[in-house]
């Protein structure tokens, strides 16, 4: 079985497909849908005015031929053409054939992208109103996606030539005004395989950037470079964020960014990027960070033990002793 390692986000090493990223900004949901302006990494990006904007989906898959060129079960704000809703996912399995082409088969699925809300709760509710914040979020029972999709009669391991299978997937991008993005991401297990073989388990506990080589063997030509809980900041136009050698580096201060749960690019014959569980948001502090609460004042903050506001005044002043 392959190694993990731990990686950074990596390029796609064939000529047929890049990996760069581009996005702007948005405004609060209206009855007109914008006009995408990029897709790539980060997600669609919109022209808008608010500056902020979130993009989500179970599912995205570029390549095979260049047949297929979807991100399924998606979800934009604001609301856009491909991603007419906020909210989406169902309870039952699906079977994902985007250009009738067989990619897999997922369950329990639900996408979420909301600005100037967030939810009640991790698991639904109802939106809470939240001035310049934004929140994307998506995640599924079970996700099989194969390059192409062979179900296995047995109810086993797929037979797709190359495959990838996660379990208990949830990812999240949150961001709030006068902070920076946080991510979450992980799911509770998984493996990719090649011809009905696995290669790798997926560890139950997925560090940041945890990424893998199929095969190992650096003698031979690599079939799959994926990434798990793939973490990447980008500045307010969906950029990487990049460091002083021009480089990406991961920026703590970052505003915007996304996470996919699982980033494959597979290649050899059927060259294709896979993205299993992705949610992306962009923030532009310029324009949010004005509707950040302020921060409560000490005599707000202290409390008794009962739990009832405590005015705290300061001593009475005492001039200083003097010798006699």
């Amino acid at each position: 079985m392959a190694s993990w390692r731990t990686q950074g986000p990596r390029a796609l090493l064939t000529a047929g497909i890049a990996l760069t990223a581009v996005a702007a900004a948005a405004l609060p949901a209206n009855a007109e849908a914008a006009a995408p302006i990029g897709v790539d990494d980060w997600g669609t990006v919109v022209d808008t005015d608010d500056c902020v904007q979130a993009d989500a989906w179970v599912v995205g898959v570029k390549g095979l031929g260049k047949i297929v060129n979807a991100a399924l079960f998606e979800s934009h704000y604001p609301t856009t053409p491909k991603a007419p809703k906020q909210h989406a996912g169902g309870k039952d399995l699906v079977n994902l054939a985007p250009g009738g082409v067989g990619i897999g088969q997922v369950s329990a699925l639900y996408s979420r992208a909301m600005g100037h809300s967030h939810p009640a709760t991790t698991s639904g509710g109802a939106d809470v109103p939240a001035r310049g914040e934004v929140y994307a979020d998506a995640g599924g029972g079970a996700v099989d996606v194969g390059i192409p999709y062979i179900a296995n009669p047995a109810g086993d391991t797929q037979l797709s030539p190359i495959g990838v299978h996660v379990e208990g997937i949830t990812v999240s991008a949150y961001s709030k005004p006068a902070k920076a993005v946080e991510f979450t991401g992980g799911a509770a297990r998984g493996y990719i395989s090649i011809g009905g073989v696995r290669m790798v388990d997926i560890p139950p506990i997925w560090a940041v950037n945890l990424g893998v080589r199929v095969p190992d063997d650096y003698s031979k030509s690599p079939l799959v470079l994926a990434t798990t809980n793939e973490q990447v900041t980008t500045d307010e136009k969906g950029m990487p964020t990049l460091g002083k050698n021009g480089k990406y580096a991961y920026n703590p201060k970052a505003t915007s960014g996304y996470v996919n749960a699982i980033h494959a690019s597979v290649l050899g014959t059927e060259v294709a990027d896979v993205t299993i569980g992705h949610a992306a948001v962009i923030r532009d502090p310029k324009v949010t960070d004005k509707f950040a609460k302020p921060a409560p004042k000490a005599a707000e903050r202290a409390t008794t033990r009962a739990g009832v506001p405590e005015v705290r005044t300061r001593a009475p002043f005492a001039p200083p002793l003097r010798n006699q």
